[in-house]
């Protein structure tokens, strides 16, 4: 498989770019400590279900349905920033995910994005101090939803072939929505049953990792 077809390349951040999936997981879960390991434990498991979406309805969805309390600013911006903190040093950390240095560097004629969940001043800051900013196009994340940045992808793009990456339904689902082609890239994804059962539904192609890519 190669993607010689394609002009442009969106991929998702974590468990495409990072090997960073479990790690977002443990960053809410410290973001979480205050509260009982229980509704902790529940909401990590509803987190990786639901793994690319963005933060900000994650919290609202933290508060209101596992704490059962009205929406309150003052907890959710806490909550907000407490994550957003240990999720910078997590980046500091993370590997790239296997062959993706080789992967960008093998397609320096396409177009590439960044499509994330994650928070877009955060990625940016993490995407320049990792060294790897300059390969991107643009670095587009939250919290804006993830199906409204392949839109505007799509927009600078006109009439040119784009290809989203990912290892998340909410990538898939995305790229549906906006009429794309979909790879899913299993390596590192929290969600592997459910989305070999979509590509079974789908169609769409699986690879491990990137170095699949590469001819």
């Amino acid at each position: 498989m190669n993607l010689d077809f394609y002009d442009v390349i969106i991929l998702d951040c974590d468990g495409v770019v990072f090997d960073s999936n479990l790690l977002k997981v443990k960053a809410f879960e410290k973001a979480l400590q205050n509260y009982s390991i229980e509704t902790v434990k529940a909401f990590s498991q509803y987190f990786q279900n639901n793994f690319g979406t963005s933060r900000y309805f994650l919290v609202k969805v933290f508060i209101k349905e596992f704490l059962n309390q009205d929406f309150d600013e003052k907890l959710y911006q806490e909550i907000l920033e407490n994550y957003g903190f240990f999720c910078v040093q997590l980046y500091k950390e993370s590997s790239f995910t296997k062959n993706f240095l080789e992967f960008i560097k093998y397609y320096k004629d396409k177009k590439f994005y960044i499509a994330s969940g994650g928070d877009e001043k955060e990625l940016n800051e993490v995407f320049s101090v990792r060294g790897i900013n300059h390969y991107f196009e643009e670095i587009c994340g939250s919290p804006r939803k993830k199906s409204d940045l392949i839109d505007y992808i799509i927009n600078k793009h006109p009439e040119q072939k784009i290809l989203m990456i990912g290892d998340a339904k909410s990538d898939f689902l995305a790229s549906q929505i906006n009429h794309i082609d979909f790879i899913y890239m299993s390596q590192y994804s929290l969600v592997e049953d459910v989305m070999k059962k979509l590509s079974l539904e789908y169609h769409f192609n699986i690879i491990n990792h990137l170095g699949d890519l590469i001819k």
